[in-house]
């Protein structure tokens, strides 16, 4: 992102198209998108996230999924997306497979009209992970969702961190 910056910072580097018709889409340019993900990244970094860590990502698919994948580049994190259409029990055996210490979900997701329950399934696919200390939880629908002690709110993470955000140093042979 940051070499786009100069020169095309004020273009468009990321428009996003709604599952649901008549929401508005949303388009980011590349300083925008370049905020969001620093912005994310400091979320994951107070979270505890360092480089070699990995963060397994099970959004639906609205902007905070690219943000979160760019962030977890930007800090030297590894990202395990798992779709969202996986049930708790596959969920947990991911999770556990790549050793992910941070979830980044939403409350509820999207898709075909219908909701998919992504926080509870992560409720459920936690007592299956002992190594998730942390769950990161986008607001994407508003759908009340139980929050416990391992829980983060994105939206109040994201409010208490900068914007800015300096990619970790890696070595070309570093996962």
């Amino acid at each position: 992102l940051d070499r786009h910056l100069a020169e095309r910072g004020d273009a468009v580097a990321i428009i996003w198209e709604p599952d649901e018709p008549g929401e508005e889409a949303k388009r980011f340019t590349y300083a925008e998108l370049h905020a969001e993900v620093c912005r994310f990244a400091n979320v994951l970094k107070a979270q505890g996230v360092a480089k070699g860590d990995r963060v397994t990502i099970y959004l639906p698919m609205i902007p905070e999924a690219a943000f979160a994948l760019l962030a977890c580049a930007r800090i030297g994190a590894i990202h395990s997306v798992v779709f969202g259409g996986f049930s708790p029990e596959a969920l947990a055996g991911r999770i556990e497979d790549c050793d992910s210490k941070v979830v980044v979900t939403a409350d509820c997701g999207r898709r075909g009209g219908k909701r998919i329950p992504l926080k509870a399934n992560v409720d459920a696919a936690a007592a299956h992970a002992p190594s998730l200390e942390r769950v990161i939880v986008v607001k994407a629908t508003g759908d009340d969702v139980p929050m416990h002690d391992r829980d983060v709110w994105y939206h109040k993470a994201a409010a208490e961190v900068a914007a800015d955000c300096a990619p970790e140093p890696m070595q070309a042979e570093d996962l």
